[in-house]
């Protein structure tokens, strides 16, 4: 039995795969007649010969073919309306088709003005590494320490997010988003108490909520289109955790050289000590790579500091009488990489105002040219 009910669902399946190619023939047929009745100038025929396949659900690219031919036929037929809602449709079908002055006819080039298909919105989502460079705005001591030996140093962090883009034109566009990010950096003394022999590492741990609001300006020809970005972010720190690690090497006279007695501290609790507001202003600029209707992008963002991460008033506790560390003034900047994904929301839409200047000047052109 279940041999015989396998048998009949593959008799099932290649019977509908048969029917739908022989519809999708067909359709192709009945498209190549139309086109064959274009050329021929017996136009009133055409929109009968497509309706039926229209009606039916075809794939994209046979679709726009056919809903360009009934554009230009209802053109030479002298009927707008039916001219407008095919090539509408036509958009519905390929969003980003575009017609070409050099080999469509003018009086359809001229409709495409009418009409646009560029998203009023879209959405993304991205992921990547970043560093955190450390500005020093004050140095502060802890006990006789040299600042010429105290060193910051990048430590690798990441960051995901998803943000709306609003499309104010084809070019510009108003991005806002809301961003996690994990950034640290690490800390290094070698002149503790200026001994010269002395070291206190101190690793910090940052956990952010940010909401970054950017103007982008990019290329809108090509597969791959540039852009750039300038902005504001707002920054909230939700957590600050750090260690730190003493060395003490004590000079001993003998072979022995030196001899290091390390200290390791349990994971610090920081937050107190750090702003939970802040604010940077964020430069950057990417790349994006068409895949047919959405897009995947990488991005290069540099986040300025604005503020002093400090808290100044919380400098000092018992901690600090425990570990020989303690903040400078610091701004925290933010170099980011994210690789992404773009989804626009494409709407096919009549303008308001439409864009055939350039149009009528190449037809009047063309008119004085003939005379």
């Amino acid at each position: 039995m279940t041999l015989m009910r396998k048998s009949l669902l593959l008799f099932t399946m290649g019977l509908l795969s048969g029917f739908l190619c022989l519809g999708q023939d067909q359709c192709e047929l009945a498209l190549n007649r139309a086109s064959e009745e274009f050329n021929a100038g017996h136009f009133y025929s055409i929109p009968g010969l497509l309706k039926e396949c229209l009606d039916q659900n075809q794939n994209q690219a046979w679709r726009q073919r056919a809903y360009l031919l009934l554009a230009e036929t209802y053109l030479l037929l002298e009927d707008p309306i039916g001219a407008e809602d095919s090539y509408l449709k036509l958009l519905r079908s390929n969003p980003e088709y575009v017609t070409r002055e050099e080999l469509d006819p003018i009086d359809l080039v001229y409709l495409s003005k009418k009409f646009t298909a560029t998203p009023i919105f879209s959405i993304r989502g991205h992921f990547g590494p970043n560093v955190s460079p450390i500005r020093v705005i004050h140095d502060v001591k802890i006990s006789g320490e040299s600042f010429s030996r105290q060193k910051y140093s990048f430590r690798p962090g990441w960051q995901a997010g998803v943000g709306l883009d609003y499309h104010y034109t084809d070019r510009v566009a108003i991005s806002a988003g809301v961003n996690y990010a994990f950034t640290t950096f690490n800390y290094r003394n070698t002149d503790l108490f200026g001994r010269g022999r002395d070291v206190v590492e101190f690793t910090d741990k940052q956990n952010w909520f940010m909401i970054p609001v950017v103007l982008k300006y990019s290329v809108v020809a090509g597969r791959i289109r540039p852009y750039v970005l300038a902005g504001y972010s707002a920054n909230l720190l939700l957590s600050d955790n750090g260690s730190i690690t003493v060395t003490n090497r004590d000079q001993k006279v003998g072979e022995e050289g030196l001899n290091s007695e390390d200290s390791d501290s349990p994971t610090l609790v920081f937050t107190n000590k750090r702003q939970f507001f802040n604010q940077s202003v964020v430069l950057g600029g990417g790349i994006t790579l068409k895949q047919k209707l959405n897009y995947l992008f990488v991005e290069l963002r540099y986040s300025v500091g604005l503020n002093n991460v400090v808290n100044g008033a919380n400098r000092y506790d018992e901690q600090t009488m425990r570990w020989p560390y303690v903040d400078d003034d610091f701004r925290m900047d933010n170099l980011a990489i994210s690789v992404g994904y773009i989804h626009p929301f494409y709407k096919p839409r009549k303008l308001k105002k439409a864009k055939t200047k350039s149009v009528l000047r190449k037809i009047k052109k063309g008119s004085n040219a003939g005379r």
